[in-house]
């Protein structure tokens, strides 16, 4: 383990995103996770539960500043059509002073609802877009 350098902790100022390849220029959040399916086991004289790994699910959430309709265009199309496009998310974050990268890839991405509409007075508006992925790959890590 490396020694301790409060100059290396991750912070969020370092992170970046990109929607197929686009970067999110005005991203705010990132946030992403993969949840394990596990189902109980029980065995005859044995008090103990075990358990068993089915797969997992995985689900995140970017957030951006408003400064364009493109997500929601593309999504309002897929969603009228019923054709929903390939999607692939990648996220990235530095870690200052290292130049190290922790980066990993989302494929397989569904979208399952978005905001046409959300703003309010005196305050900028943000675009949330909770997303499913099927598959990720760590492509770096610290």
């Amino acid at each position: 383990m490396p020694e301790f350098n409060p100059n290396h902790i991750m912070h969020g100022s370092g992170g970046a995103a990109w929607w197929n390849g686009k970067k999110l220029t005005t991203l705010q959040s990132v946030e992403a996770k993969v949840t394990g399916d596990f189902e109980d086991i029980n065995v005859c004289g044995d008090t103990a539960t075990y358990k068993i790994y089915n797969g997992y699910a995985g689900e995140g959430t970017l957030t951006v500043l408003k400064i364009d309709s493109e997500i929601l265009i593309q999504m309002a199309e897929a969603f009228r059509t019923g054709v929903m496009p390939e999607i692939t998310v990648i996220t990235a974050q530095t870690q200052k002073g290292t130049n190290k990268v922790e980066r990993v890839a989302y494929s397989d991405v569904t979208i399952d609802e978005f905001m046409l509409a959300k703003f309010e007075k005196m305050a900028k508006t943000e675009q949330e877009i909770p997303f499913k992925f099927g598959n990720f790959e760590v492509l770096e890590t610290l």
